[in-house]
């Protein structure tokens, strides 16, 4: 029931942050300043889905343990052979890396953590680095309860240790602990874990946001209508 749950945990990349903005911004500043045509988007989309790529084999122990930082700068290795008209320094790389650390949130997020602090724990829990998610929030003026990192678990979503790690963390039962993501497929795996999930609308079209969120407890529009339905549960 959702009235049982004590904690929310926050996936934010997608979810709460505008990656995209952030990221299209710096490389669409350094592509104009090279002169280069470049397709910002799907430049950005492919960094992207290769850090998720990347990660699948720190989680597989295919590659040793990483954090997104070292992730997001080891795929831009790649890109900078793939895109050689940028001509990518180290400096033109942290440059762009930067820009995870500069992330705004969507338009309705501070009001509804306001209200949802009232009456839960509410933190982060992310496969982002800390410093990403620590910066990009005070950048962003929002706060949180806590700020959970898969670096500082051992494990990465979506193992289900992961989860249940984080509840065990606020000392509550996975039960008792409802993740939030636009992302079903992260959702899902919570549920698997033993939590409960809230499926909020994505503000723009998000990879891995696709998938049936029939099974969900709470599914919310927008943050507003988290804030609204969770809200009035708890009253």
């Amino acid at each position: 029931m959702v009235q049982d749950i004590k904690v929310l945990t926050f996936d934010v990349g997608g979810s709460v942050f505008d990656w995209q903005t952030a990221t299209q911004g710096a490389v669409s500043a350094l592509a104009e300043d090279r002169g280069v045509d470049l397709d910002v988007a799907a430049f950005c989309f492919r960094w992207r889905r290769r850090m998720f790529e990347t990660l699948a084999k720190v989680r597989s122990g295919e590659l040793a343990w990483l954090n997104a930082d070292q992730i997001h700068l080891a795929v831009l290795d790649e890109l900078g052979d793939a895109y050689p008209a940028l001509q990518l320094s180290a400096g033109d790389k942290q440059q762009l890396n930067d820009a995870w650390h500069r992330m705004d949130v969507w338009e309705d997020v501070p009001a509804a953590l306001i209200r949802l602090r009232e009456h839960y724990i509410v933190s982060i829990l992310t496969v982002l680095s800390l410093s990403i998610v620590v910066e990009s929030s005070k950048h962003a003026g929002i706060d949180w309860d806590a700020y959970l990192s898969c670096e500082f678990l051992g494990v990465y979503k979506p193992e289900p240790e992961a989860y249940q790690t984080a509840a065990r963390l606020f000392g509550v039962s996975p039960a008792e602990t409802m993740m939030v993501a636009c992302h079903p497929p992260d959702l899902a795996a919570a549920q698997r874990a033993g939590l409960k999930a809230a499926h909020v609308k994505p503000k723009v079209w998000e990879m891995g946001s696709e998938g049936d969120t029939s099974s969900f407890e709470i599914q919310a529009e927008s943050y507003t209508d988290l804030a609204n339905q969770l809200c009035s549960a708890e009253s």
